[in-house]
């Protein structure tokens, strides 16, 4: 049986630009999650999408461009959130509490974001959501000086610190999320978990970066 040029997937997908990019994000998360993106071959994901590897290097150039695409997906939303909450806010405690829930959030509504931003890490080469993750932190540490020079925050804390022990704080519970689900109660809803620390981790946070004057009763 013959198959008709003009009917072949790879023409079809030609036709639709915008289906043809979806699909091969697609087949690529999937597959960079699984695998990691040094050892996800772009053969597999033009295979997967149904597509040919000359359309993925038509619309993404490489597959480093392609898994830079699936990190911007992921880090976008949460970069223009961040952003947006730094830009119009004051430095005060309640600024970093802020943050600390938001990245809690972020990853909590992306089941993928943990995997996703380990390899992150794993892979070599520039990253195309570093330039975004340095701005927010330049305006965290604008803001945590502000706080610290109000006398809400603790002088003898460094910015950096601050703001990378509650990214690690909240990175943790997606990290080990089974393990602590069964140390704080196995019987328990873990959603009610989830919350419950993010409360406690809020505390833990706040009471470790106030001044001791500026603790709560």
């Amino acid at each position: 049986m013959t198959t008709n040029p003009a009917t072949s997937p790879d023409v079809r997908r030609r036709r639709d630009p915008e289906a043809t990019r979806a699909a091969i994000l697609e087949a690529a998360e999937e597959l960079f999650l699984k695998l990691g993106p040094a050892d996800t071959p772009t053969s597999r994901i033009a295979r997967q999408a149904g597509v040919t590897k000359s359309l993925i290097h038509h619309h993404f150039g490489s597959k480093d461009d392609l898994w830079d695409e699936v990190k911007r997906r992921h880090f976008g939303q949460y970069y223009e959130a961040q952003r947006t909450m730094l830009a119009s806010s004051q430095g005060t405690a309640e600024m970093l509490r802020d943050s600390l829930v938001g990245y809690f959030r972020f990853l909590q509504q992306d089941p993928h974001a943990v995997r996703f931003m380990s390899w992150r890490f794993v892979e070599e080469g520039d990253d195309a959501c570093k330039t975004q993750e340095d701005e927010l932190f330049e305006l965290g540490i604008e803001r945590v000086r502000e706080a610290q020079d109000k006398g809400e925050l603790r002088a003898d804390l460094e910015p950096i610190s601050i703001i990378k022990s509650f990214l690690a704080m909240a990175m943790h519970w997606f990290q080990s999320k089974p393990l602590l689900c069964q140390m704080l109660g196995p019987e328990a809803d873990v959603d009610a978990l989830e919350e419950r620390y993010l409360d406690d981790v809020v505390k833990i946070f706040l009471d470790g970066v106030r001044p001791r004057d500026k603790q709560p009763d």
